[in-house]
């Protein structure tokens, strides 16, 4: 296509749009070569532009209200202010496009595929690592779509469809997402501080190591979901080390920072759900803490406090607790059993790692249905340590799982 025949078209089309359809034709440029191009303040409402390669595109303050973008390349677009209020974006590309104040009113992101002769293009929209600060996504469908390490600072997200859509790491602080749909959506690691989840559903979704200072849940649906509430309690600091360390985890070294939270007092801190295998909390005080429910698999807790601690159904297993003071400990339905370490590739290497609980002091510590196989307990203190429930009543759903007899439990205690 030529440049004067693009002018034509788009001559055309300002006719179409203004209702001068005797001058006027609708744009029609699928699979158009358009990369690179200067078009600010463009008007391409209810153009044809599916397939199109708008990458690198200035399309600032363009008007692309329902135009038909199905599985167009936006990759680093410029789209600052822009109107794309109900435009069919399935299966576009939109790496890196900047999207500040942009309206995508009812826009639908979902997945898409474009099948033509020599290829197949799209799938989930990609929106990674793209800027949509202060942007309007109110009652947008964006369910599957990649949005890692995307900035949405004070986005309006009213109702929006993000169900299993990725967020990791994604900066969501200040935005409006009452009533959004985020149903098995990832957010681990990402920034929720000031955000608004009134009647948020999230069910399912994994927030492991999500900031949520300033955040209030009570009126958000989180059934099943992975969320420390407690941490938007804690310093911002040990906040964005339990964040780094999420992803961290999830991105195999390659995202984030390990946490090191060696000596630090998170004594009776809400710490239920935390995430935080294979981090260095050496000497730290969680004496009376709460960690149950955690994933703290290969955690180095070398001396550190833990009287009192609670790990109930914690995933402990090839932690380092040598040295330890844990007396009065819960580490009911706890996983302490060996793990398998995975190289630098995340496949596994054939070693076996134990948990060490050597020389650790287990006094009185709850140990009911705990997993301790091969464990290592040289030199430990067990005095008092409780092995079942005192009452009937206490054996609960879990102990099927784990073998419970039937008939009155009675209390059972290590001698020296």
């Amino acid at each position: 296509m030529t440049p004067e025949e693009l002018v034509d078209i788009l001559r055309k089309h300002h006719h179409f749009v203004a209702g001068r359809f005797n001058l006027g034709q609708r744009a029609t440029l699928k699979n158009a070569q358009l990369r690179g191009l200067k078009l600010p303040k463009i008007v391409l409402q209810g153009a044809i532009l599916a397939g199109a390669d708008l990458s690198h595109c200035v399309l600032n303050d363009a008007d692309l209200s329902f135009a038909d973008l199905f599985c167009a390349d936006l990759s680093f677009a410029d789209l600052r202010g822009a109107n794309l209020s109900r435009a069919d974006l399935r299966g576009a590309v939109l790496h890196g496009a900047k999207l500040q104040r942009a309206n995508l009113f009812e826009t639908d992101l979902r997945a898409g595929t474009m099948i033509d002769a020599n290829e197949t293009r799209g799938d989930v929209v990609d929106l990674t690592d793209a800027n949509l600060d202060e942007a309007n996504l109110e009652e947008t469908k964006l369910k599957r779509a990649r949005m890692a390490r995307a900035s949405v600072k004070n986005a309006n997200l009213t109702r929006v469809g993000m169900d299993e859509v990725d967020l990791t790491g994604a900066d969501l602080s200040g935005a409006n997402l009452s009533s959004a749909q985020l149903k098995n959506a990832n957010l681990t690691g990402a920034n929720l501080a000031n955000a608004n989840l009134d009647q948020a559903r999230i069910q399912g979704a994994n927030m492991q190591g999500a900031l949520l200072s300033g955040v209030d849940l009570t009126l958000a649906d989180l059934t099943d979901a992975k969320v420390s509430y407690g941490t938007a309690r804690l310093a911002i600091d040990v906040q964005t080390a339990l964040r780094d360390h999420a992803l961290w985890v999830d991105s195999d070294g390659e995202e984030g920072a390990r946490a090191d939270l060696s000596d630090h007092d998170l004594s009776r801190e809400d710490l239920r759900h935390v995430y935080l295998s294979g981090a260095n909390l050496k000497g730290c005080n969680l004496s009376g803490a709460d960690l149950s429910d955690g994933t703290i698999e290969l955690i180095d807790l070398a001396n550190a406090k833990l009287d009192g601690t609670n790990f109930r159904r914690a995933t402990m297993r090839g932690a380092n607790l040598k040295g330890v003071s844990a007396k009065e400990c819960i580490l009911t339905y706890a996983d302490l059993s060996p793990i398998e370490l995975t190289g630098p590739d995340g496949q596994k290497t054939g070693q076996i790692r134990k948990t060490d609980l050597s020389g650790a002091d287990l006094q009185g510590a709850v140990l009911v249905r705990t997993m301790m196989q091969d464990v290592n307990l040289e030199g430990a203190n067990l005095v008092g340590t409780i092995l079942e429930p005192k009452k009937k009543d206490e054996i609960t759903e879990y102990d099927e799982a784990f073998g419970s007899e039937d008939g009155e439990a009675e209390s059972a205690n290590f001698e020296e």
